[in-house]
């Protein structure tokens, strides 16, 4: 028999069901029995009464007549059973078990109903409890761990989430610029090139950013091969930023602030493998080091090279093959290559902000139908918040619809091109899957610790 999640208890709780509602039928025998005992005593009980009024009527007319009455004869009983012989109890009734270790109790309840016929390969409970009671059971349950049973209308809100996500993905996402691609033309995305136009990111630099760069001077930010002594191979202006893990917007907040304290550049060369350079600048401390950085950050994000995406730098980390060809050789490419050839093109971190339209579009409706639900349906607050897990599905469930879609888009609709994958839909999926598996397991102990409590109570009371 393959073993179930709370297969010990559900057996254990069946089996005490059963027993209870054979002892509840035997206590109505019982009942039943008693009720026609007490009717015949009455009845003997008034025939009794009459007889010994008739009695004394016929001893008194026999005292008138001077007859005497001689002492009462009794008459012989019959011989009851033999008290000391054995026999057969009356009322069958069922064996309960009084065991306060829960893996014994299901053992022995196991046994029991399999003599019963109860079929142990599906749950017990559903086998013996009326559909009432199940129905009481589980709007119990729900009251207090929350509804996460998914009803048409969720299904129907996540699938659209999903759709919509992967359209505004293939229309309006597309790929960062206009770009020709194993001989074919791709149009690039409209949001990205408005936020990449190099009339726009020049005025907005010019205004706004070019102040840093007098303030923001790093150790890290060597342009060239021969500007780190020749230890970076590869490194050229075009590529130096995504090469260097302190221009990236999150892993720079360590190794780049790391870099400026100590006066050392981290980079990544061609082969994919961290080489760190020295250089003569003098060290700081930490927080002139988080300043500087932020610095610089803001002095490059509108340049036309602009900033690599979050955590986009570790891509030149993977030697192995990529599922990604980059000519008409059909050869496949190791993901360091990938990695450089989507940064030339494009896959900067204002691109990264336009593919944040998909995973964007699945929060906002996904969430958005959630309130409304929750008010159209006057769910109570606290109610509702029992139910996070149910939100967290839903959202785990559109946000894969739309990494579905986008891996669709990029294999099938661009051809296997690289430009075409929605970085930040990927990214989304880590935290989602993480806040579903921690709602999911805090679930599952708040529901453990209840059945603890349920099961102590019981055995308090054998």
């Amino acid at each position: 028999m393959t073993p179930r999640p709370l297969a010990g208890a559900s057996t254990a709780v069946a089996y005490q069901d059963v027993t209870l509602g054979r002892l509840r039928g035997l206590f109505d025998q019982i009942d039943v029995d008693l009720e026609d005992v007490l009717l015949r005593e009455e009845s003997v009980a008034r025939s009794l009464r009459e007889t010994s009024s008739e009695m004394d009527a016929v001893r008194a007319r026999l005292a008138a007549l001077g007859i005497q009455v001689q002492g009462e004869r009794r008459a012989d009983l019959p011989t009851g059973p033999d008290p000391t012989e054995p026999s057969a109890p009356r009322y069958p009734v069922p064996e309960t078990i009084r065991e306060t270790d829960v893996e014994q109790l299901s053992r022995r309840a196991e046994a029991h109903l399999e003599r019963l016929g109860i079929d142990l390969t599906r749950d017990p409970l559903q086998q013996v409890l009326p559909d009432s009671r199940i129905a009481s059971s589980l709007e119990t349950f729900s009251r207090e761990h929350g509804d996460v049973s998914w009803r048409s209308s969720d299904w129907g809100v996540v699938l659209a989430a999903g759709a919509i996500a992967t359209l505004l993905d293939i229309v309006l996402v597309r790929i960062p610029r206009d770009t020709r691609f194993l001989g074919r033309s791709r149009s690039g995305s409209p949001l990205t090139g408005w936020l990449q136009d190099k009339q726009r990111a020049a005025s907005i630099h010019a205004r706004f950013l070019r102040r840093f760069e007098a303030t923001a001077k790093v150790p890290y930010d060597a342009a060239t091969n021969a500007a780190t002594g020749g230890l970076v191979d590869g490194m050229r202006p075009a590529t130096h930023r995504l090469q260097s893990f302190g221009h990236d917007p999150l892993l720079g907040f360590l190794c780049g602030v790391a870099d400026i304290m100590h006066g050392s550049g981290t980079y990544v060369d061609k082969a994919g493998t961290v080489v760190q350079v020295a250089t003569g600048s003098d060290p700081v401390d930490l927080i002139s080091a988080l300043l500087m950085q932020i610095r610089h950050l803001l002095s490059d994000v509108y340049t036309p090279a602009g900033l690599p995406a979050p955590l986009f730098s570790l891509l030149q980390l993977g030697t192995v093959a990529s599922p990604f060809a980059l000519g008409p050789s059909g050869v496949k490419v190791p993901w360091t290559d990938v990695a450089r050839f989507m940064y030339t093109h494009g896959y900067d971190l204002r691109h990264c902000f336009s593919m944040g339209v998909v995973p964007g579009t699945v929060e906002l409706i996904i969430h958005a139908y959630w309130l409304l639900d929750g008010f159209a349906r006057g769910i109570d607050p606290a109610q509702r918040k029992r139910e996070t897990l149910k939100l967290r599905s839903m959202l785990l469930m559109g946000h894969s619809l739309a990494t579905s879609g986008t891996l669709l888009k990029t294999g099938v609709l661009f051809g296997m091109n690289p430009l075409a994958l929605n970085y930040s839909q990927i990214l989304a999926m880590g935290p989602t899957t993480l806040a579903w598996l921690r709602e999911s397991s805090a679930r599952d102990r708040r529901i453990a610790r209840g059945l603890e409590e349920t099961w102590a109570q019981l055995a308090s009371g054998l």
